[in-house]
């Protein structure tokens, strides 16, 4: 009987082909998605000095300090956020945020009269914070117009990559793939509804202060300061999926393991670790109270005059 080489050479090429990219008949790949945010720095502060400002920053010493209208009222734990708050014992309207400005002004060098003893004596007194700083004994008035926190949201000047690599059913990257365009449209459609949902997680808390100087001798506004200090941008999202085609159906598929070979396991004692070491339970407080103390530290430093 005589041997077909060319045959059996067919028979190699066929087996080949399907061990080293997929099962025959039954197509892997491999979906990858890479989200891309363009390297966009933040914004400085905006600052405006007077020329009454530049002529005696050197000279200033005592500072009084005004709260917003309104401010945030919340404890100092949930305001850091190493403690949800379960209850509430005692409370400052704007104590957290003002107490964190006073102590970055003090200090940058300054002599700071506190927020709290000049709202205390406009409204016994009932005279305007101008007059109630002057009695104090301060050079200028320093007042908090406006702290907000916000959302920046992920997705903007930014888009997804995808690729697509030949796989096996334990999903292993293998050859750039080309699939034919409805295929490729189908498992295109079904990452973008992956992408859509991880951009939730990809949200950024943003903290905006306006704050302005004043001196109390003549009410003169000498100074302005005003910045969006953001969190800073995490790791870039990026995703795969298994997917899995077969006459024009392209569906996700779930990936094999190999099971590792079972082996002979031994115990001769055991340890464990305590830790009692703080945790922030509410992480975007805890974020919030960071970028709140970069803020006042950036207003502060910037306000005292470098010579």
């Amino acid at each position: 009987m005589k041997i077909d080489t060319r045959q059996i050479l067919r028979v190699i090429f066929l087996i080949s082909t399907c061990s080293v990219f997929t099962a025959c008949g039954a197509p892997y790949y491999l979906v990858t998605s890479d989200f891309l945010a363009s390297d966009n720095r933040e914004a400085p502060p905006e600052i405006v000095e007077s020329t009454t400002y530049l002529a005696i920053a050197e000279k200033i010493q005592s500072l009084a300090v005004k709260a917003p209208e309104g401010c945030a009222n919340e404890t100092a734990t949930e305001s850091s956020g190493e403690a949800a708050g379960q209850g509430i014992l005692l409370k400052t309207t704007c104590g957290i945020e003002m107490a964190e400005l006073e102590r970055a002004l003090t200090k940058a060098g300054f002599q700071v009269i506190s927020w709290k003893i000049l709202q205390n004596k406009v409204l016994k007194e009932e005279i305007t914070p101008q007059a109630a700083s002057k009695e104090l004994g301060a050079e200028v008035l320093f007042q908090i117009n406006s702290l907000e926190r916000s959302l920046v949201h992920a997705g903007q000047d930014a888009r997804w990559e995808r690729r697509f690599y030949t796989s096996n059913e334990e999903g292993q990257q293998r050859n750039p793939a080309t699939l034919p365009i409805e295929e490729g449209e189908q498992l295109i459609s079904q990452m973008k509804e992956k992408e859509a949902a991880s951009l939730i997680h990809q949200e950024r808390l943003s903290v905006t202060i306006n704050a302005s100087a004043s001196l109390v001798e003549t009410g003169e506004t000498i100074w302005f300061f005003e910045w969006t200090h953001a969190e800073a941008r995490g790791k870039e999202a990026a995703m795969t999926v298994l997917a899995i085609c077969k006459d024009g159906e392209c569906e996700e598929a779930s990936v094999k393991r190999k099971e590792p070979v079972e082996e002979e396991r031994l115990l001769s004692g055991s340890s464990e670790a305590i830790s009692k070491q703080k945790s922030a339970k509410d992480q975007q407080n805890a974020v919030y109270h960071k970028l709140l103390r970069d803020l006042v530290t950036q207003l502060a430093t910037s306000f005292k005059h470098q010579s």
